[in-house]
């Protein structure tokens, strides 16, 4: 059976590696080099078919060239006065690379191509020359605009996905990346995407290439580069962050998983540290990866992905790298290129995954669900999805730089007008693509059909506050609506717009007075809602973008509604250490509807006490423990907890009061039931019962319970080498 995601591991490119890849059971997939020869690679390709291995390349080409290592290699031969190796090169001609394609079959999934390509946007601009023209792409050249500089990057890189295409054999092709730039990787042509994670926040790279494959419809995922970002020392905590990156990738809805070193291989680091491949710190990484197969394989995760109501707009035009440097678009002269407010708004999503400070006014209601987005994810979603594929975020918040068109503005309307939720500042219904030159406003500023005002000029540029005076249409938003004779808040030096309000109805005004009145802070409106169709938009009158230092304060605040106000009927109360996703799923035989809920306590040390909130009840704490992936099941309004997260649901059913649920278990435990319904109910878990009140719960022993179709991943001693 294929697992529901492929777990694996680079291996040297010989079919003896191989065998021990899969003799030490490190996964269903491989990324390997191309071998020299034909015959091995051949050889490589059918012990993968035989085998039922997933095969994926590494890159043809040296990077930043369209030259095949071959030719390098038979240059770098020539340099020197060597012979050439008597054997058919691999890349001698399309026709043999679609052979070993076809001699794998099925298993083959295909090769890398533009290796980090990205990188000419994120790296520093000297790595070019450090590096050599065969292994770094170049620099752009320079661009006046940015829609002059994202046209020439996506060409690059086209550049190089055609050749690969038709001189070297067919797909599908990945890239490699570890930037934000995923969406001009699929314009450029590439078939699925890879993420390289460890170099950039995980968080904001996992979002980002999630959501442009979801707007794209391409398959996706990770390999984890730990020995060159894992950390400085390969020690216990480096280990423990190794395992989480894996579970954080798996329950961030990746369907490939694997690590970038070679664990069969050596550990060797500039600092001293030199591990061989039978140390215990290589067995250690070994027996996690096994771990992440093991429960790949009997657990069976939906898969349709988690659940994702917020989305962070990736705007037109927008050339953030989204780590390391501090230019866009990989332009290294003029000052307009340097990093601004446009670059800076992508770090608020850092906020996301921090729960409010205590003392902080704003917070209201009964509970504080902060310290995770909505279902504990958001996607980066590309401004160049279809209405349909937006539609399936119930929000959409712009932070970066966004380049407005007639397309985009009537895409946004039509989300709105279905149901959407739309947050955007003046400067994202900019026209202007040059970074040097003042907002242009779409449509002179008429903006009346989507947000209810048009915009007739500036206000002086100066200090100013804000004051909230009226509340949301949506009632789960719940701004700062304080009383009117007070200070303002968020102080900030911005430029307010001058407004004539047509159909929009004003949230909050700017004022830098504590004695105002209603009329006068209507008279200055700042926050403007719109109700069109179904959905409601909301326009921030100031001419700066999100991160401008003078909005911050607003912004963050505002953040703070959505991220509160989009929660959905599945919520955590823990810290904010600990991840969730939540996927739905419908069992294959009866049809049943659950859910699958993965808790991941990032505390490398350090257990936590948690809570599950569903439609008004939450769940008697439990616990997390360190370093570890915690699953959950909801079978209607039952949530059950298993000890061992090696567990995968069978059925559920109800007769009367009584509930039985059947799941295959690894090993015999223990198994935590809550009862979150109005009713008490019997439930029977692998036919041991246990009756429960309204809110109460209870820890019942849980039988080992082999699957066998899949007997091989429930052995007692999988884990061992």
């Amino acid at each position: 059976m294929k697992p529901s995601v492929l777990i694996g591991a680079l291996v040297r490119p010989n079919v003896a590696a191989l065998r021990q890849f899969k003799r030490l059971r490190l996964g269903d997939a491989v990324h390997t080099f191309m071998p020299s020869s034909m015959p091995e690679a051949i050889d490589i390709a059918r012990y993968c078919r035989e085998n039922q291995i997933y095969l994926l390349f590494w890159d043809l080409l040296p990077r930043g060239t369209l030259r095949t290592r071959e030719i390098v290699r038979e240059q770098e031969l020539a340099k020197h006065r060597l012979a050439k190796p008597n054997v058919p090169a691999v890349l001698d001609c399309k026709s043999n690379m679609d052979a070993i394609i076809d001699e794998a079959g099925k298993y083959y999934i295909g090769r890398f191509v533009i290796g980090e390509i990205g990188g000419v946007l994120y790296g520093p601009g000297a790595y070019p020359k450090e590096w050599g023209e065969l292994r770094r792409f170049a620099n752009l050249p320079p661009a006046r605009t940015v829609t002059e500089a994202r046209e020439t990057y996506v060409d690059v890189v086209k550049q190089h996905i055609d050749y690969e295409r038709s001189r070297l054999g067919k797909g599908p092709l990945l890239n490699g990346d570890a930037g934000l730039v995923f969406k001009y990787h699929v314009a450029a042509g590439v078939d699925a995407l890879c993420l390289e994670s460890m170099p950039g926040d995980p968080h904001l790279m996992h979002a980002s290439i999630r959501g442009a494959a979801g707007a794209f419809n391409k398959r996706w995922g990770t390999h984890i580069a730990m020995q060159c970002y894992g950390g400085v020392k390969l020690c216990e905590l480096w280990l423990k962050r190794w395992k989480t990156s894996l579970f954080y990738s798996y329950l961030s809805g990746a369907q490939f998983i694997w690590g970038e070193d070679d664990l069969a291989g050596q550990y060797d680091q500039e600092n001293r540290q030199v591990f061989g491949p039978r140390s215990a710190p290589l067995k250690r990484q070994r027996r996690i990866l096994r771990e992440a197969h093991q429960f790949a394989h009997v657990h069976t995760r939906p898969s349709n992905g988690p659940r994702v109501r917020l989305g962070i707009v990736y705007g037109n035009d927008d050339g953030t790298p989204g780590l390391w440097n501090r230019v866009a678009w990989g332009q290294y002269k003029g000052k307009k290129w340097l990093e601004g407010p446009a670059e800076r708004g992508w770090r608020f999503v850092d906020k996301f995954h921090r729960m409010e400070d205590w003392p902080n006014e704003n917070v209201q209601g009964d509970v504080d669900f902060s310290g995770n987005p909505p279902y504990g994810q958001y996607d980066i979603v590309p401004i160049e999805a279809s209405v349909d594929a937006l539609g399936k975020y119930a929000c959409l918040v712009f932070l970066g730089w966004n380049t407005m068109t007639p397309e985009i503005y009537r895409k946004l309307k039509a989300y709105v007008k279905s149901g959407g939720r739309l947050v955007m500042y003046l400067p994202h219904l900019s026209t202007e693509a040059d970074r040097g030159k003042p907002i242009k406003l779409f449509r002179d500023g008429d903006f009346s059909d989507l947000f209810g005002v048009k915009v007739l000029g500036r206000v002086k540029t100066d200090i100013w506050g804000i004051k909230c005076f009226e509340d949301s249409a949506i009632k789960s938003y719940h701004f700062p609506r304080w009383r009117i004779r007070t200070d303002p808040r968020f102080l900030g030096r911005f430029t307010p717009a001058k407004l004539k309000v047509t159909s929009g109805r004003v949230i909050s005004g700017y004022c830098d007075r504590y004695i105002t009145s209603l009329e006068e802070l209507q008279s200055q409106p700042f926050l403007i809602e719109k109700t069109l169709g179904k959905g409601v938009a909301y326009l921030v009158a100031a001419w700066e973008f999100p991160a401008d230092e003078g909005l911050k304060p607003f912004t963050t605040d505002l953040l703070r509604t959505v991220l509160q106000g989009e929660q959905g009927n599945i919520r955590l109360l823990s810290i904010d250490r600990v991840r969730y996703a939540v996927y739905d799923g419908r069992l294959s035989g009866s049809g049943r509807k659950f859910s699958a809920v993965y808790l991941l306590n990032t505390c490398p040390d350090t257990e936590v006490v948690a809570r599950l909130w569903k439609r008004g009840k939450t769940t008697k704490p439990f616990i997390i423990p360190a370093n570890q992936l915690q699953l959950g099941y909801f079978c209607g309004d039952t949530l059950l907890l298993p000890e061992d997260k090696c567990v995968d649901l069978i059925d559920w059913e109800y007769h009367g009061q009584r509930q039985d649920i059947r799941l295959f278990s690894v090993a015999s435990g223990m198994i935590e039931v809550h009862n979150l319904g109005k009713s008490s109910r019997t439930v029977c878990v692998n036919n041991v019962r246990c009756t429960l009140e309204p809110g109460a719960h209870q820890v019942i022993r849980l039988k080992r319970s082999v699957d066998p179709r899949r007997k091989a991943f429930f052995a007692k001693d999988f884990l061992e080498e």
